[in-house]
C-alpha cells in the first residue's frame, strides 16, 4: 500500500514540475533574461562609442559586467537531478509513444 502512494506522489511532483518548466518556457522567460543581456550589451556600446569620442582611456571591465556565479553543491546536485529527470522523462516518453506507434500500425 505505501509503494503505491510513493509511486503516485512521485508521478504528482514529476508532473507538477513539468507544468511549472512548460509555464516557465510559454511565459518566455528565457527570451525575457537573453533580451535583456542584449539591452547591456547595446548601452556597453553606446558607453564605449561615447568614449572613443571623447579619448578617454578604454579598459574593458568598464564596458563588460561579469555574469555572478551562483554555482554551489545544492544547484550542481539539482543540475544533476533535473537532467537526470529529464533524460528519464525522455526515454519514457520515447518508448511509450514508439509502443504505440508499433500497436496502431
Amino acid at each position: 500500500m505505501k509503494s503505491k502512494h510513493v509511486v503516485r506522489f512521485t508521478l504528482l511532483v514529476l508532473f507538477l514540475l513539468f507544468v511549472g518548466l512548460y509555464i516557465t518556457q510559454a511565459l518566455g522567460y528565457y527570451e525575457f533574461t537573453n533580451a535583456k543581456k542584449t539591452t547591456l550589451t547595446n548601452s556597453a556600446i553606446e558607453k564605449f562609442e561615447k568614449d572613443v569620442k571623447e579619448g578617454k582611456a578604454l579598459d574593458v571591465k568598464n564596458y563588460v559586467e561579469e555574469e555572478k556565479q551562483y554555482n554551489n553543491l545544492l544547484s550542481r546536485v539539482s543540475l544533476s537531478v533535473s537532467n537526470a529527470i529529464e533524460k528519464s522523462f525522455s526515454f519514457v516518453m520515447n518508448t511509450l509513444f514508439n509502443e504505440l506507434a508499433k500497436a496502431t500500425n
